[in-house]
């Protein structure tokens, strides 16, 4: 039976409904989006850069690097209804959105003030009349408002409450010059950040072309100040990922990409454009000077139950107040295999990576601690023994220093000092227990010229020592259970003195 006329009962109940809808307020941008932005989709991406975004603007002095795939709604969600919704929460917030043009940003301003137009009522204000500029805008009857403009554009006479910048950067042409990247940088902290009022936030949203961008300069120089916020489209091994997600597992797209259509794209844009623009890392994990393929193909799944020996490396910070550090744990099997075993880097004052040293030390068995002593070599050894001596450890724990004097071990640069790692890495001799994010991630986006990642400079330290270690001990070995055993996959080398075959 068809229906010809409403109930108009019923049509006030709905009338009623809709307006209690109405007067109840968002939660959240992510909710103030879906009511406001037709068909906008919450993923559990989008909800975690919501979380970011309220953070920043209800909390003081946030600092947060966002990286996502293209195409997913952060930049509605961050630099439109941002906005939005900071003035929601407060109408005299002073905004400041920075894009690579004035275009760009401006564009995000006219569709930010289009929603305020629109929807005043359930915001609870609206445009000052006299400052309706499409980059310059306040609120009426408030001090709050927003500027927006290209990053080198400046923002004289505005302070900011809340600082966006998002996609200061055009392309990877424009991110792999170094004058330009530098030009980024410095109007970065010269101009927008010198408008940050005291307890303003600051959230950066951008693309990883390179690993000196403005973000990795932010990550890199101010690693206990920043924030980074990772969702790479498919979630890997090595690579942050802020979801949580088991490598391999695809992001939940707003689009609705499917995990063949992310394989699709990769084919199409190419492995540096992928990890880019995807997977939000600065070089394609397979790596530079270490390759991604090694780490997986050699993988263990878990570190060793019964090694001949464990040891703590670490690469102490350079002073103490709080710099990063590198604190890693590697144990030797009785095959003669590195298994790195757990990594705790992370910025530390003097007393701090002592402490978490020993505390490593403890929870792997470990019964060596060797410091990276090129600077300091008895302050850092005194440092750790006081450490010990503090701690009720179960067994005894040998601190060294690293390279022993004398030993010629450790000597030229970096690259030098991780030749023997290196090789080990490629050829398995030295393997990856698990999977350890941070390390990883760190160890294929090293490159030739770069700054050595604290973690891997404790890496190379555990390493030396492990496999030095091996000649201070005696052993028998057959040729033909050896080469069997190679065969089956239980060992990954031999010395070529025992695959030699005699004739006869």
């Amino acid at each position: 039976m068809s229906v010809t006329t409403a109930d108009p009962t019923r049509l006030a109940a709905i009338r009623v409904q809709q307006a209690g809808r109405d007067r109840q307020k968002p939660i959240s941008p992510a909710e103030l989006a879906r009511r406001i932005v037709r068909n906008y989709r919450i993923t559990p991406a989008i909800e975690l850069i919501s979380d970011v975004i309220s953070d920043a603007i209800t909390q003081p002095g946030r600092r947060y690097v966002i990286t996502t795939p293209p195409r997913t709604g952060k930049s509605v969600l961050v630099s439109r209804v941002g906005v939005v919704d900071a003035l929601r929460r407060n109408p005299n917030a002073q905004i400041i959105l920075a894009s690579y043009s004035d275009e760009l940003a401006q564009d995000h301003s006219r569709e930010a003030r289009a929603m305020i137009a629109e929807h005043s009522a359930l915001l609870g204000y609206r445009l000052s009349p006299d400052k309706t500029a499409v980059g310059r805008w306040r609120v009426d009857g408030h001090a709050g408002g927003l500027l927006a403009g290209g990053i080198n554009s400046g923002a004289t006479g505005f302070g900011a409450d809340l600082l966006l910048v998002d996609d200061p950067v055009k392309d990877q042409t424009e991110a792999d010059s170094a004058a330009h990247r530098r030009r980024v940088i410095n109007e970065f902290r010269s101009t927008l950040m010198s408008r940050v009022h005291p307890g303003g936030s600051v959230v950066l949203v951008m693309t990883r072309w390179h690993p000196d961008d403005l973000a990795g300069t932010l990550l890199r120089d101010e690693p206990d100040v920043w924030t980074h916020v990772n969702i790479p489209a498919v979630a890997e091994a090595g690579i942050p990922d802020a979801l949580g997600r088991a490598p391999g597992v695809v992001m939940t797209s707003a689009l609705g990409y499917t995990a063949a259509e992310f394989a699709a794209i990769r084919r199409s844009v190419g492995e540096r454009a992928w990890y880019s623009l995807y997977q939000g890392v600065p070089a394609a994990p397979e790596g530079g000077l270490i390759k991604r393929d090694w780490l997986d193909q050699w993988r263990l799944p878990a570190a060793p139950t019964a090694p001949t020996k464990t040891v703590v490396g670490v690469d102490p910070a350079d002073s103490g107040s709080g710099d990063s550090c590198g604190i890693v744990a590697a144990s030797m099997t009785r095959e003669g295999v590195v298994a790195v075993i757990a990594d705790v880097s992370a910025p530390m004052t003097s007393d701090q990576w002592a402490r978490a040293a020993v505390d490593l030390a403890v929870d792997v068995g470990a019964s060596e601690i060797a410091v990276e002593g090129f600077s300091a070599r008895e302050t850092y050894q005194r440092v750790v023994k006081d450490a010990i001596r503090r701690t009720a450890t179960p067994h005894p724990i040998r601190v060294t220093t690293w390279p022993p004097k004398g030993s010629g071990r450790g000597g030229g640069d970096a690259m030098a000092r991780s030749s023997a790692l290196l090789q080990g890495l490629e050829t398995g001799t030295t393997r990856i227990a698990g999977h350890l994010p941070d390390l990883e991630g760190a160890a294929v986006t090293w490159q030739a010229g770069q700054h050595q990642p604290d973690a891997l400079a404790a890496l190379v330290v555990a390493h030396d020592v492990l496999v030095h270690a091996i000649g201070q001990q005696w052993g028998f070995a057959s040729p033909l259970d050896s080469e069997r055993r190679m065969r089956e996959g239980t060992i990954t080398s031999m010395p070529g003195y025992l695959r030699r075959r005699i004739g006869g």
